[in-house]
């Protein structure tokens, strides 16, 4: 009996651990409004003026919705992201990847707290409103 307490403890704790550590992400919608393809980042302008920086890694997922033959998806590249485009970024914080650096070095979260890393872009290739 009181193995069964303290695996059924042990099992909720594991599960509610899981729940809380798995969704560092977050969605995030906007235009863009500066590439750089040389620190290969992208800069989301909001209506407010605030900017938002975010850098695509090699395997970040790059697609755009609705946009090949038959209405389907199509991958592309970083040349695909042109100013201008309304995107949909899956994105988590800059060190939530541990990230290649010398020792002693400072740590990315301390310079920019608006710098995010893409885990996809996503764009759509629908008719648009106006």
């Amino acid at each position: 009996m009181k193995l069964k307490k303290i695996l059924g403890a042990l099992s909720l704790v594991t599960l509610f651990s899981g729940a809380m550590m798995a969704d560092n992400d977050f969605d995030v919608y906007g235009q863009i409004s500066a590439v750089d393809s040389i620190n290969k980042t992208i800069t989301l302008a909001s209506p407010g003026g605030g900017q938002l920086v975010i850098q695509v890694l090699p395997y970040t997922k790059i697609k755009g919705d609705d946009c090949g033959a038959f209405g389907n998806d199509i991958y592309g590249t970083f040349k695909d992201l042109t100013m201008g485009k309304f995107i949909k970024a899956e994105v988590v914080h800059y060190g939530a990847y541990p990230p290649a650096q010398n020792p002693g070095t400072q740590s990315p979260n301390t310079t920019n707290n608006t710098h995010y890393t893409a885990k996809e872009i996503e764009w759509e290739c629908r008719r648009k409103a106006y």
